[in-house]
């Protein structure tokens, strides 16, 4: 009986399982639902294949994890029309760039980001659009026991508007006139977390930084921060420590944000893609120590 028996299959060393003989479109008994929370908490991300849900159906999978948002900030995705709790994430074939293409957790730029984030495939471009993910816990605990002792005492500061220019200079596939605007849209959304957390359910140390949103350690320049910061990153994102899962229609994913970096891969210029995503809060990380 589907949602009874699950089939629970790796990706990788550290990231991501495949979980088979669940249909999301009915109710997971409570047994089911403990198993993909364990799933979680062990892997960072779980998949699912051949699914046929509607936006109502996904967030009711999500509030199995915590409370789903009802996005109140500023966001370049447009709700669902009648399920506001869902985003719609869409690429155009003339886009100059896809959403999410670089290494990074959801919303770190907020004071209280999610617990994590669920993406389900409405329409894919004939090849390419795969997602790739990297276990910040594995990372965190192959670093030597300094630097992660130096890491526990530090905070870093996100910037959102890192994502399309820095120091006034756009990033790539961002006009001028898109930064000027960019900057108003998002001023302000800027947070300051701790370097170095502890997963509340798993209770493993996790290196929180990201090499676009991490704009400094608090306290420290940008100059100053950003060789170790990108040490740190180029760490965590090496093969050894990601997996990669290609999108096919009727894929869902969930991650959770605490845990992992993502990276949508934009390799499909000239395609059209749509996803919808909601987002669940809850428990963050916390202090180290």
């Amino acid at each position: 009986m589907r949602n009874t028996v699950l089939k629970l299959t790796p990706l990788s060393a550290n990231t991501g399982v495949e979980i088979a003989g669940v249909d999301l479109a009915n109710p997971l008994s409570p047994e089911a639902a403990q198993e993909i929370r364990d799933a979680l908490n062990t892997w960072g991300a779980v998949f699912f294949r051949d699914q046929d849900i509607t936006p109502d159906q996904q967030v009711a999978f999500a509030r199995h994890f915590g409370t789903v948002e009802k996005r109140t900030h500023p966001s370049s995705m447009s709700p669902v029309e009648g399920t506001p709790e869902v985003s719609i994430i869409h690429r155009e074939p003339t886009d100059g760039r896809n959403t999410g293409g670089f290494w990074h957790t959801d919303q770190c730029f907020l004071p209280d980001p999610p617990l994590g984030s669920v993406l389900y495939a409405k329409s894919l471009p004939t090849r390419g659009g795969d997602t790739m993910f990297c276990h910040m816990g594995a990372a965190c605990a192959e670093l030597s026991e300094g630097m992660r002792a130096m890491l526990r005492g530090l905070k870093a500061v996100h910037v959102r508007l890192n994502y399309h220019g820095i120091g006034g200079k756009p990033q790539w596939g961002v006009t001028p006139d898109e930064l000027e605007f960019f900057t108003m849209k998002y001023a302000g959304q800027v947070a300051t977390h701790p370097v170095i957390g502890r997963h509340p359910e798993s209770g493993q140390e996790i290196l929180y930084v990201n090499p676009i949103y991490t704009d400094r350690f608090e306290g420290w320049t940008r100059e100053e921060s950003q060789p170790l910061i990108q040490y740190l990153c180029e760490r965590a994102t090496r093969p050894e420590n990601y997996c990669r899962f290609d999108w096919k229609p009727g894929s869902l994913a969930m991650w959770d944000n605490r845990a992992v970096l993502h990276y949508a891969l934009d390799d499909y210029a000239g395609e059209s893609r749509t996803m919808h995503r909601c987002v669940v809060l809850g428990p963050w990380l916390q202090p180290a120590a």
